[in-house]
């Protein structure tokens, strides 16, 4: 939902081909009700205000609002496979998401893989990168600090020009009583899961501009030191790489843009922004909107 209008929504599904309902709120009646109007608009800004922060509401069978998913900016998005995941409680890797796995003498299993966009990545959304450690029964591994002598577990993203990451969410550890050691340490056991967002920029345009198929790697080099009750092992370093496709960016169908790279939508752009501008300048009564046609 959004609050252009309802002829801006239907030239826009006839071509995109899209094919679920899209539902127009040019007054921001149902946006203001749902709370999630962008306040940082004024209403001077006659053109944007209106407009509700960039989201969406996760219902279940029975019309309940169970959860929702927003972000400050517009460009910046959840995918759908990032809605399930988080309405299920537990990400598993798609059949189409690109994956890589290594699995040591001593029972542990490393995996990394991609979720969102079927596997696929480009500017603007986001996307995550889930690394997964399967510990058998019985070891565990470190996180930092850890006393001289012994490695905490790390992960590092390596990725082309264009690509940005951070690490969203690290799994809870427990804590370790070791001998000799007055402060317990933190370790992990069993399945967990490292988050990492990732996105691209503008800057990926150019770093798969010349490949006769865009797709880049990213590679991910994790480090840890296994131990049990007993005793600890020898501290592993694995690569895994990924291979992920990269999908032109789509631009609104502005005569400006074009040229500067990727798709625009099959759509007039300019012939309806001007509209939306026209009704929202006669509603503010604002002349600051011209500017902006």
């Amino acid at each position: 939902m959004s609050y252009d209008e309802h002829s801006a929504h239907a030239a826009y599904a006839e071509g995109e081909n899209v094919s679920f309902t899209l539902l127009s709120d040019p007054d921001s009646r149902v946006i203001e009700e749902y709370g999630v109007l962008n306040t940082e608009i004024p209403a001077e800004e006659a053109v944007f205000h209106g407009i509700p922060f960039p989201g969406t509401f996760l219902i279940d069978e029975s019309g309940i609002v169970k959860d929702k998913l927003f972000a400050r900016h517009l460009a910046v998005r959840d995918s759908a496979e990032t809605m399930v995941d988080r309405m299920l409680g537990r990400v598993d890797p798609g059949a189409t998401d690109p994956i890589a796995h290594v699995r040591q003498d001593d029972g542990i299993e490393v995996s990394a893989f991609l979720r969102g966009g079927g596997g696929s990545i480009r500017i603007g959304p986001r996307r995550r990168l889930m690394v997964r450690f399967s510990l058998p029964p019985g070891i565990h591994i470190y996180d930092a600090p850890v006393p001289e002598g012994m490695v905490a577990a790390t992960i590092t993203v390596d990725a082309p020009e264009g690509i940005e990451t951070e690490m969203a969410r690290q799994p809870g550890t427990k804590p370790l009583v070791l001998p000799g050691i007055e402060t317990p340490l933190q370790v992990w056991e069993g399945e967990v899961d490292f988050e990492i967002t990732i996105y691209a920029n503008s800057a990926l345009t150019k770093t798969v501009s010349d490949l006769e198929k865009p797709e880049i790697e990213i590679s991910v080099d994790v480090r840890y030191q296994a131990c049990d009750d007993v005793q600890c092992f020898i501290p592993q370093t694995r690569r895994l790489s990924l291979i992920v496709p990269v999908l032109e960016i789509v631009t609104p169908n502005f005569g400006m843009m074009k040229g500067m790279g990727g798709t625009t939508v099959n759509m007039d752009t300019a012939k309806h922004f001007k509209a939306l501008s026209d009704r929202q300048t006669a509603k503010t009564g604002s002349g600051g909107a011209s500017g902006a046609n």
